[in-house]
């Protein structure tokens, strides 16, 4: 089963159905959800956990269950992939180190996605690619332990990965479908083991 941890945004009902797309059972959590009722009971079900985009400013307050799993996942205490998108990405960036701020310029719209390393999430996947992008705040740089995956003209880190532990973050939402290569970028995490080319 695929966890999706619903932190406030319009699109997570379109991660469930990529994932049932791709034949994969999946659950939408509410963030406001204890770690001790959605995730620790059900640790031998979840394969793989996806946390959504969302309205909210990670350095602004409570960041409910997202933070919880966040925080189990990078010190080992939670071995399950993780996934953030947008929000959840900003979020696993503040959480391991990064300072997460407002970008330059406020981003709605198709941005160009600049592949840097390829990793199992941009495996065929070209170079280039528009994707849409919904998001005041940003991470300023990969956080220790991560690289930089994708970059744009606006935003220096895309997307990243850590190093060791099978933890991916993606400013942009590869779940709408103006994202080109979007479901080939969700299906590579649904379905990837973690491996660095290059490094």
């Amino acid at each position: 089963m695929i966890l999706i941890i619903d932190n406030g945004s319009q699109y997570t009902h379109l991660i469930m159905r990529n994932c049932r797309d791709m034949g994969h059972e999946s659950q939408i959590v509410n963030n406001s959800s204890s770690y001790e009722r959605s995730v620790a009971p059900n640790q031998k079900k979840i394969e793989r956990i996806i946390l959504s985009g969302g309205p909210g400013s990670v350095y602004a307050g409570n960041n409910g269950l997202s933070e919880v799993i966040v925080k189990k996942t990078l010190d080992g205490t939670l071995n399950k992939p993780l996934l953030g998108i947008c929000y959840g990405h900003q979020l696993i960036g503040q959480l391991a180190g990064a300072r997460v701020a407002k970008g330059v310029n406020a981003e709605y719209g198709i941005s160009e996605i600049y592949v840097d390393e390829k990793d199992s999430l941009f495996m065929d996947v070209p170079k280039r690619f528009n994707a849409w992008v919904s998001h005041f705040d940003e991470v300023k740089e990969a956080p220790k332990g991560f690289v930089v995956l994708a970059h744009s003209d606006t935003c220096p880190v895309e997307a990243m990965c850590h190093e060791e532990k099978e933890i991916f973050g993606v400013q942009f939402h590869p779940e709408v479908w103006h994202t080109e290569n979007g479901e080939r970028i969700l299906g590579n995490f649904l379905g990837a083991h973690h491996v660095l080319d290059d490094l």
